[in-house]
């Protein structure tokens, strides 16, 4: 099970990524105004470097800013949406920690591609993949093959 898993051999860390509070504004249609009263209540956090006073956020607060902007635009008032999305947010965490470990390669099995999340059984000796078919997923169990 080499594949996929290795191209990636080192986290990359998205909140690298740093964008100005003018971007922010025009990529989740949220006024600049709005953006400096969610961080006044603690809602978001802008990131300040010695260098300069402006505000700017990275990949995380992007995605909060956005999660808030939906469950605002869905009808919750701006601390339910706060809720939410540190709920969200919360469960985004595990999805991405559960893909880091078990995501081991994308195969195909029966002209399909599968994703491989690794072994189903603690004798390491079936595979659990993921069989993308259109709009479906089925998951299957494989014998693991005599490797040569």
């Amino acid at each position: 099970m080499s594949g996929l898993k290795n191209v990636f051999p080192h986290k990359m860390d998205l909140n690298q990524l740093i964008f100005k509070i003018g971007e922010v504004s025009k990529m989740v249609n949220v006024s600049t105004r709005q953006l400096r009263y969610w961080e006044q209540k603690g809602y978001i956090e802008s990131i300040r470097d010695d260098n300069s006073s402006s505000r700017v956020f990275n990949m995380e607060n992007l995605n909060r800013v956005n999660l808030i902007k939906y469950y605002l635009d869905e009808g919750m008032t701006l601390n339910g949406a706060h809720v939410a999305t540190e709920e969200k947010i919360a469960k985004m965490r595990q999805i991405r920690l559960f893909m880091m470990h078990a995501f081991q390669d994308v195969e195909t099995i029966d002209g399909k591609p599968a994703v491989n999340l690794g072994y189903f059984d603690k004798n390491k000796e079936s595979i659990l993949y993921g069989i993308i078919d259109e709009q479906d997923i089925e998951y299957r169990v494989v014998e693991k093959k005599e490797e040569k």
